[in-house]
């Protein structure tokens, strides 16, 4: 044969290969968002046709992906950033992100090695360490040691732990449940030992401790039970600025280990006091659940603010599913009242992440159908279980109107809260629970939610409005003494006086300032001293240009790419089989 045709047959060869190599789904990632922009990382990510999948095809995924908050996109069209971590730091299973926006870096803490291949199951999980991604602004960036063997040691004193719940409040973040064993340490032996304690990594000093005693929570939601240890594999913590002095941290824990858990009883530890604190709730409760996602956002009127939970594997725990994964419920604080969102459940999904962006769209990331799962998302069925429905694995939901779409509109209006809440606190004119549970979970959101509109009463509220002074307050200040009002017009008057004054010398001073002006522009445009780099750089420019040797590892690259688009992606590994974990 010819070489032409030879070279014919490769290219219809590999071209109708890549045609089949479609996205099939993503699992055990984590997210963040950063700016304008979701970063995703670490996890297992498969490509594949239909018919289902199989076990032979998940690959563990080596790279950081950036989602672009400011442009409109389609989860068809959308393409993202990639970012491929350096050969000594291996992207795990279960991580936890954190940003600080001080610093322009994503933390990286927790995660157990991949089953999924290059297979790892042979050989020990990498040191405990925590690593950053320090990002350029355009949706990539680099990574390097925080803590660890080649830089500031890592506590003697704390294991990486995975299967937890975390959050961050841009100056501290926060860490409890999961476990540790050898999937997660290279020195440890033991088969998921749980993790008690409120782990604490200050930004500032990049230090880790364990700093609260966790027994109130572990009693009330981790403890040990018939049906497995007292540790959680998913749950969700959210930071929420609005109550107490100093916020507070409101946990959902993950029912897949222990079937006395639920959401009636609502669980939260206050930064200042560093007490956990449990409070009641009411309305249409949601089922106990597993490997769930959850975001919060602050309602369109103080003091309300919203806590929104999608999908999960939904079970009683050891026995059949007994309810749709696809369900976003809400939970309205401070009355501690649960709303369902009415719509057509199609989306069944668990073990995704999930954010919410300032224009009120919660975009969904990744995970796996639970109908095709047995109580945990570790014993799937990927021999029955078709490929995943959404492009690339991202779904939007629209927070305000309650509906799914495929399109995320970067400039639309901002968040309102949903009519469904609405119409519930203008028919019920107590906007708190019932009852409290105590006096001091009362005053930490009774008091807080009074003073919102008074910054002197408030330490972390600065966005008070005028407006929101009470009448009685209104009343008290209109009653001035005649003296009062005599002082003011004095004052007026001299007010104006002064200024007419300074508007002479002003003008008269003015085309002075205009030559002074003038003859600094003569000096020529300003060129930064030597050895002083510019700011803004393209990603490529950053990564393969320039790199702070001092502290950051060589080894990243850059490349925007379009996720489950037909053909092999760039950089994508072989598969060769995966095993379940047990």
């Amino acid at each position: 044969m010819k070489p032409k045709y030879l070279l014919l047959v490769f290219l219809l060869f590999f071209s109708s290969y890549g045609a089949t190599k479609k996205f099939w789904g993503r699992r055990y990632h984590a997210s963040t968002v950063a700016g304008d922009w979701i970063y995703i990382d670490g996890g297992d990510v498969a490509y594949g046709g239909d018919p289902p999948l199989g076990n032979a095809s998940f690959d563990r995924e080596n790279i950081t992906y950036g989602l672009d908050l400011s442009k409109d996109w389609t989860n068809s069209t959308l393409e993202m950033i990639q970012t491929e971590r350096p050969s000594d730091a291996p992207a795990l299973n279960i991580e936890a992100l954190w940003y600080n926006n001080n610093k322009s870096t994503i933390y990286c803490f927790g995660g157990a090695r991949s089953y999924a291949t290059p297979a790892l199951n042979d050989l020990k999980s990498p040191p405990d360490s925590i690593w950053g991604f320090r990002l350029n602004g355009e949706g990539s960036g680099v990574w390097y040691q925080v803590l660890g063997p080649v830089s500031t040691p890592f506590p003697s004193d704390i294991r990486r732990v995975t299967g937890g719940t975390s959050a961050s409040d841009g100056s501290s973040a926060y860490y409890i449940g999961g476990w540790s064993s050898y999937e997660t340490s290279p020195d440890l032996q033991s088969f998921r030992w749980p993790i008690h304690g409120l782990l604490i990594f200050d930004f500032g000093t990049l230090t880790m401790t364990n700093s609260s005693d966790d027994s109130y929570l572990a009693s009330q939601s981790f403890r040990p039970t018939i049906y497995g240890p007292a540790y959680t594999t998913g749950g969700a913590m959210i930071n929420i600025p609005t109550y107490g002095d100093n916020g507070i941290l409101l946990v959902l824990p993950d029912s897949g280990h222990n079937p006395n858990v639920g959401f009636n009883n609502i669980t939260f530890y206050d930064k200042k006091t560093k007490k956990w604190y449990s409070q009641a709730a009411s309305g249409d409760i949601p089922q106990i659940r597993s490997e769930f996602c959850a975001v919060g956002i602050e309602g369109d009127e103080k003091p309300y603010f919203e806590i929104f939970i999608h999908g999960g594997v939904v079970n009683n725990v050891l026995g059949p599913k007994t309810a749709n994964s696809d369900q976003v419920y809400i939970l309205s604080l401070p009355s501690f009242r649960w709303f369902r969102a009415g719509y057509t459940s199609v989306h069944p999904r668990g073990g995704h992440t999930c954010h919410a962006t300032k224009s009120g769209q919660m975009i969904m990331i990744g995970g796996l159908d639970p109908t095709y799962a047995d109580v945990f998302l570790e014993n799937y069925d990927y021999d029955k279980a078709p490929s995943d429905p959404w492009p690339q694995g991202i779904g939007v939901f629209d927070m305000t109107a309650l509906k799914f779409k495929d399109s995320y509109q970067a400039k639309a209006g901002p968040y309102e809260t949903p009519n469904i809440i609405k119409k519930y606190h203008s028919a019920n004119s107590n906007k708190y629970p019932p009852s409290w549970t105590s006096t001091a979970v009362q005053e930490i959101f009774e008091l807080k939610s009074n003073n919102t509109s008074n910054t002197t009463n408030s330490t972390s509220n600065s966005t008070a409005q005028p407006s929101a002074l009470s009448s009685s307050n209104l009343t008290s200040r209109s009653r001035l003494g005649h003296g009062v009002v005599a002082g003011i017009v004095i004052g007026c008057i001299a007010v104006l006086v002064l200024g007419a004054v300074g508007a002479y010398f002003t003008v008269k001073h003015r085309s002075r300032s205009t030559k002074f002006i003038h003859s600094t522009n003569e000096l020529g445009p300003y060129e930064p001293p030597l050895g002083e780099l510019p700011t803004v750089r393209r990603g490529h420019e950053l990564l393969d240009s320039y790199q702070d040797r001092t502290e950051l590892p060589s080894g990243s690259r850059s490349f925007p790419i379009e996720i489950g688009t037909s053909g092999p992606a760039i950089g994508e590994l072989s598969a060769e089989g995966y095993r379940s974990r047990v």
